[in-house]
């Protein structure tokens, strides 16, 4: 195997993992491969012989990809709905498919190809999510009113649909082709730790015991993810279910935390100054009850509360990707989050920074938000600067660092040119195996694909009534920003488990914008911002894919999968994916815009804010040269300056609870497992002590597991009852129905999921077997020892 060079993300060999390597007896899903992840050794020797036996295993079963596709389809809705709730394109499509194959006694093969296409579905229609709803915000909300009127007069929702959705599907396709180029140097040369990734693994795992016979294993495995499963339903159940209609937090019902945080208050502090609505936050004092704003310090002078906003989401989302993380990668997203609400924000606010209001045509200086005289009154002075400054400043941080990391891989990549040079010249890729068939997707199908695209792409614009040549120029703009950053996106998701496209989507509106609103390309005003934001949802959805199938191919690698058929499996998942999540992210969309249902939507508001200031000849070009420059710093000095990047564009209370989470890990590993290990090997020898840190680490990742899973089932039924209180939520008898409607849903599933595991022989058969158990006992003596 060739040497690797250092790199800031790769782990130490295990000294038996080197063994087994050399020995040649490694294999997928044994405890060497859990102990030896994203060493880099590890993933060429998987490599090398996944050439090899792949095609033993590897097989193709369309029946199965299609229930795969199915699953994805109908949670692409759902997906967007929870996009436009929180802002994080979460769903339990896989999880469910990978239950299903479970269940089925599917192979780790089938499940890990069936659930390629489900991811595809559920994330072909990202873009819908984070920018298309900036068109109806634009057109129809009072908060982006620019003058009299709106920058969009008009929409014609069928036609932008067609052009949307359509488009989409051809860019998620080649969205999938140009990252089977990137998957060799970010998964095998020098591989990304991809947080998170560990749960889905650990699912292919247990798939193995239950295809193969040891239920009794596959029992103790989805015991803990099962019981974690519940017990995280059951938190958020109290951190956010409705459950008190007559007593509301800024208009919505609230969750038994919230009422209980107010009935531990006094008039004007109590626990509600400090908690509101899923977040622990900065005191604030009360008004009627509880903490407005959500708890954010409205701007008083002096007030050091006022200039920034500090809080910990209670979502265990958060918390179990930040445990992925581990503490550095976790720290280094918090240091962009931390310089730009302990210093850019306070800085921007003590100086009184003018910035541009569109609907007064005038720049205005930023603490005259805070001037509670005014009307309508807006004193969150904090999340103005965030919003109009300080994220530009993080778009800037994540292109500086990406471009900069990219700089520094071109060595790496040389090859990789080249071998993009011999697929236009016809040249058939080393890949392909002589008697066996194709190991990856054929690489000269990319240069054929891009040719296919670009006149599609344009044709669709042009038959949606746009004029050749801005057509031709976004054709042209799509095929290089998918390439360059969707390569920046990945290595964020890569680095941090968030993919930040709508941080690299902004890139794109800016890039459309300055050429249809600058150059006579034959397009009005409000064409080219159609246009634009038309055409960064379709790169929105391109680079999703991108992000979606490198993921998949990093399993793939572990369970001896051909990245062919996770390729193939994408793509047949994007069609349908895009057809569904699209029409339900247009109906919310508009939903949003003319202030029928309460989404937070933070992408949406923040491209409309951005096409505005844009539209009206505003952009802050300082704030995004000084945010390139400090991600080029960051990336410079750690090696991870997208991750930087990422955390200025995320509030606290989403990066906080990562730091949380990688720290507790750190701790875990240094005062619980480590000794407990160390024990080990003193009494059995090295083999036996690694054999058992292995199994103490995939514990905790199966109750990390349970919490992402938790969560997303819980938003799945959540989206699906908020929908209805659209409808049902003013009569009387609702919110008592809606709660029997919850418990029934959950009763539901947990017994359809009982009859397939019995059916499948996992619950309540006698197991057996000759699989391995994970031994959580293990575990749970780690944590009691010291």
């Amino acid at each position: 195997m060739p040497d690797v060079e250092r790199s800031a993300y790769r782990r130490p060999v295990t000294a038996s993992g080197l063994e087994a390597i050399e020995r040649g007896t490694l294999t997928w899903l044994d405890e060497d491969m859990y102990n030896n992840l994203n060493t880099g050794v590890l993933e060429q020797y998987l490599e090398e012989k996944n050439l090899e036996d792949s095609f033993e295993i590897s097989h193709w079963d369309t029946k199965k990809v299609l229930i795969g596709i199915l699953i994805g389809a109908v949670f692409s809705g759902v997906t967007a709905y929870i996009g436009l709730k929180i802002g994080l394109a979460v769903s339990a499509a896989w999880y469910v498919a990978y239950l299903l194959g479970m269940a089925l006694q599917w192979s780790p093969s089938e499940v890990n190809i069936a659930t390629s296409a489900t991811t595809g579905a559920t994330h072909a229609s990202t873009g819908f999510i984070f920018t298309f709803p900036a068109i109806f915000l634009l057109a129809y909300s009072d908060d982006y009113k620019v003058g009299d009127g709106h920058l969009i007069s008009s929409i014609d929702t069928l036609n932008l649909a067609f052009i949307g959705i359509i488009a989409s599907m051809f860019a998620g396709f080649l969205g999938v082709m140009y990252f089977i180029i990137f998957r060799r140097v970010w998964l095998v040369d020098d591989p990304l730790p991809m947080p998170g990734f560990e749960a889905t693994l650990k699912m292919l795992d247990i798939a193995s015991d239950v295809s193969s016979g040891s239920a009794e294993a596959a029992r103790e495995s989805l015991k803990t993810v099962g019981i974690w499963t519940v017990l995280t339903m059951g938190f958020m159940f109290v951190i956010d279910y409705p459950i008190s209609w007559s007593r509301k937090v800024a208009g919505i019902p609230s969750s038994i935390a919230d009422w209980l945080a107010m009935a531990l208050s006094g008039e004007k502090w109590g626990l509600a100054s400090i908690y509101t609505e899923r977040w622990f936050h900065q005191p604030s004092k009360l008004e009627e009850g509880h903490a407005p704003y959500g708890g954010i310090t409205p701007y008083e002078s002096g007030n050091p509360m006022s200039y920034t906003f500090l809080g910990i989401e209670l979502s265990p989302t958060l918390f179990a990707i930040g445990w992925f993380m581990k503490f550095r990668a976790a720290l280094l997203v918090n240091l962009g989050a931390i310089l730009a609400w302990f210093w850019l924000i306070p800085l921007a606010v003590l100086q009184d920074v003018p910035v541009y209001d569109p609907e007064l045509g005038v720049y205005i200086n930023i603490t005259d938000y805070g001037d509670t005289s005014s009307d309508p009154v807006y004193p969150i002075v904090q999340w103005k600067a965030f919003g109009s400054i300080v994220r530009t400043v993080a778009i800037g941080a994540i292109l500086g660092g990406g471009l900069l990391g990219l700089l520094k891989m071109t060595p790496t990549f040389a090859g990789i040119f080249g071998d993009i040079a011999r697929a236009f010249t016809g040249e058939k890729s080393e890949e392909f195996v002589d008697g066996k068939g194709w190991y990856e997707w054929p690489l000269y199908h990319i240069p054929i694909f891009m040719g296919i695209s670009f006149v599609a792409i344009t044709l669709i614009f042009v038959v949606g009534g746009y004029p050749l040549l801005p057509s031709l120029i976004f054709s042209i703009v799509l095929l290089s920003t998918t390439f360059l950053l969707g390569a920046i996106a990945v290595r964020v998701m890569g680095e941090t488990g968030i993919e930040p496209v709508s941080g690299t989507s902004f890139i794109v509106l800016l890039m459309l914008l300055l050429v249809f609103l600058n150059l006579d390309v034959g397009l009005t005003k409000e064409e080219s911002i159609l246009m634009a934001l038309v055409g960064t949802t379709v790169f929105g959805s391109a680079i999703s894919m991108s992000g979606t199938v490198v993921g998949d191919y990093k399993n793939s690698l572990y369970i001896g999968n051909r990245p062919y058929h996770i390729s193939k499996g994408n793509i047949m998942g994007v069609v349908p994916g895009a057809i569904l999540g699209a029409g339900v992210a247009i109906f919310l969309s508009k939903l949003l815009a003319e202030g029928k249902i309460d989404l937070l939507a933070p992408q949406a508001n923040a491209f409309a804010y951005f096409t505005t200031i844009l539209a009206e000849g505003q952009g802050n070009w300082s704030a995004l040269m000084m945010g390139m420059a400090l991600g080029a710093f960051a990336e410079w000095a750690t090696g991870m300056g997208t991750s930087f990047g990422l955390g200025m564009y995320l509030p606290t209370p989403a990066t906080f609870p990562m730091l949380i989470g990688g720290a507790f890990r750190s701790w875990w590993e240094d005062r619980r497992l480590k000794p407990a290990v160390e024990t080990i090997r003193l009494e059995e020898g090295s083999a036996a002590a690694e054999k058992r840190g292995a199994q103490m680490l995939l514990f905790t990742f199966m109750i990390a597991a349970g919490a992402l899973t938790g969560e997303a089932f819980y938003g799945v039924e959540s989206a699906i009852l908020a929908v209805v209180d659209e409808s049902l939520g003013h009569h009387g008898w609702w919110p008592f129905a809606r709660l029997v409607g919850f418990v029934m849903i959950n009763v539901i599933v947990g017994a359809m999921i009982y009859v397939l595991f019995r059916k499948a022989g996992i619950i309540g058969g006698d197991g057996g077997g000759d699989g391995m158990a994970p031994e959580p006992s293990g575990v749970m003596d780690a944590e009691l020892a010291g």
